[in-house]
This record gives structure tokens, C-alpha cells and sequence, in this order.
């Protein structure tokens, strides 16, 4: 190629695709595994890890104090994780947990049930950013994200030519690509 030619547009298109694919990869990875992990919501909590436990202790006596530090003894709670208290009339006394965990425990009989809350590591921050729970700034770049999304897949549609490009065997693939949710959509509308 002479010093003087312009480079054809196709060579451009790959250099846009190639550079925002590098800077869209770790981005991307995160979303998908928080996809994946969102849309099972129903089976599970994707963000923390929730374990909850029944046990019976010796019933509690004397006043609030006390029965605070006999419950968080008696249950093996670590005090500095207890962050608040409430009576509900004779039958439950509540102890707030860190993170969103309680111990509810009948101060009578001494029945008791635990639920600690423990965020997932790694996927409750993919969460965070997939689901826009940071707001302010992270909405704008994600906003972006999404147009350099459209750009990186509006580019691959046009990287190659002739019977491998989108003239060729490229066509099917984006029509199945098309269809596919197409499908789902009237089959979603036709059961309701």
C-alpha cells in the first residue's frame, strides 16, 4: 500500500471493534456472570448468602441487658456484630445482626432461629454495577457501556466481506440472532 492510499473503511471498522472489545472485556465478563446470576433470582439470592439456623437455649431472664448478653452467649454471636434489640411482647426478643441478620429468640421457652447474612464475594460487586446500585457518575459510563456495546456489535456485523460477512454467511446467524428472542417474545405473549 503507498504511503498516499487511505486505508479502505473496513479496516477502520476492526480497529474500533478490537480497541473497545479490550476496553469492554473485564466490564463484560462481570455483567454476564451477574446476568446469569440475576436470572435465577427465584432460586436463589444472588448477592448474599443467607443461612438461617433453629436451636433452643435456656430461657432468658432479668432485664434487656440481660437478656442481650445471655442471648448473644448462649447463641455463640460475636457482640460486636449485634447493632440493635427489640421486645415484641413476651413471646419474641429480636437481636439486629450486621449485614441485615437477626436472632429471634422466645425469651419463655428459649426457641430460637438465627439467619446470618453474608454478602457473596466477587459476584454481590458485579451486582452492584450490573444492577446500577452505585447511581450518580456509574450511570453515566454505564450508559455509555451500553452505546459502545451497540457500536461493538454494529461493527461486527460489518468486519468481514464477501461469503464469511454478513452478505454470506453472516445473514443467518444475525437472523437467528433476531428471531431467537423474537420467538420467545411471541411465545411469552401468546400464554398470557
Amino acid at each position: 500500500m503507498s504511503a498516499g492510499r487511505r486505508k479502505p473503511w473496513r479496516h477502520w471498522v476492526r480497529v474500533l471493534h478490537r480497541d473497545i472489545g479490550y476496553f469492554l472485556a473485564a466490564l463484560v465478563c462481570a455483567y454476564s456472570i451477574s446476568g446469569v446470576a440475576v436470572n435465577h433470582i427465584d432460586d436463589w439470592n444472588p448477592s448474599y448468602r443467607i443461612e438461617s439456623t433453629r436451636t433452643t437455649i435456656e430461657p432468658l431472664t432479668g432485664d434487656v441487658d440481660a437478656m442481650q448478653a445471655q442471648a448473644i452467649q448462649r447463641l455463640a454471636l460475636d457482640p460486636d456484630t449485634v447493632k440493635g434489640r427489640h421486645i415484641a411482647g413476651v413471646t419474641r426478643f429480636v437481636l439486629f445482626i450486621d449485614g441485615g441478620g437477626e436472632a429471634r429468640v422466645n425469651p419463655a421457652t428459649g426457641e430460637a432461629q438465627v439467619k446470618l447474612v453474608e454478602k457473596r464475594p466477587v459476584l454481590f460487586e458485579f451486582n452492584v454495577l450490573h444492577l446500577n446500585h452505585i447511581k450518580g457518575a456509574w450511570t453515566w459510563f454505564a450508559d455509555a457501556t451500553a452505546i459502545l456495546l451497540l457500536t461493538l456489535a454494529i461493527t461486527g456485523l460489518f468486519m468481514l466481506r464477501g461469503k464469511l460477512g454478513l452478505a454470506g454467511r453472516g445473514k443467518w446467524f444475525a437472523l437467528a440472532g433476531v428471531s431467537t428472542p423474537a420467538a420467545f417474545l411471541v411465545a411469552h405473549y401468546m400464554s398470557q
